[in-house]
């Protein structure tokens, strides 16, 4: 047996209504706590990348000995450069991950032949000592001798090529290119022994 009332707030019809008001207000209110849920987050997110977001590494050519022998008759002369670099990781909390790291170098104009691989490694705040051997023949010996015979300023160029990555915790970022550039102007005394000491390199990032 169906009652019919004439109390507004209990016909079926406006039952209908306030049913569909509530509905919509739970729904506007899960979307209000999501909005906010993910702004929160987001807020977050910009807070630690500003706290922990890690600086660039700065390399240091800390130095370097090119040795180079004149060329003869029965052998050509060689040039061996030996170089000490210095990396400087400036973030307390996050370690550089460094891999494929190598050595090229260029003196008194002329390309050594080869890189000199690095081996990867993994750095902490402070500071890291890296070394590379690389030679090449006569042509670079000939400029070099031709460079010390007319007094004149030979120009080293060194450069450091690889990957890096920042550790924080158990978060470690993407890879990005890493390449530190060395200049040093040198006039050598001796043709045998140019030694290169304390020369700040631009270091990028890509």
């Amino acid at each position: 047996m169906s009652r019919i009332t004439d109390d507004p707030e209990h016909s079926p019809r406006d039952c209908a209504t306030k049913h569909r008001h509530h509905h919509s207000a739970g729904r506007r209110r899960l979307l209000i706590g999501a909005l906010s849920a993910a702004a929160s987050l987001l807020a977050l997110a910009i807070i630690l990348w500003l706290t922990l977001r890690p600086s660039s590494p700065r390399f240091t050519l800390l130095a370097a000995t090119a040795t180079a022998t004149a060329p003869n008759a029965t052998a050509g002369g060689i040039v061996r450069l030996d170089a000490a670099f210095v990396a400087h990781n400036p973030n307390a909390r996050a370690a550089a991950l460094y891999d494929r790291l190598q050595a090229r170098a260029s003196y008194a104009g002329v390309q050594l032949a080869a890189t000199a691989p690095l081996p990867p490694f993994q750095q902490a705040q402070g500071d890291a000592v890296l070394t590379a051997s690389l030679s090449a023949s006569s042509a670079a010996a000939s400029a070099a001798e031709t460079a010390e015979a007319g007094r004149t300023t030979l120009l080293l160029r060194l450069r450091v090529e690889g990957q890096l990555r920042w550790k924080v915790s158990a978060w470690v970022s993407g890879n990005r290119a890493l390449a530190a550039e060395c200049v040093a102007v040198v006039v050598p005394s001796q043709l045998t022994a140019v030694v290169v000491q304390g020369s700040q390199c631009a270091t990028t990032l890509q």
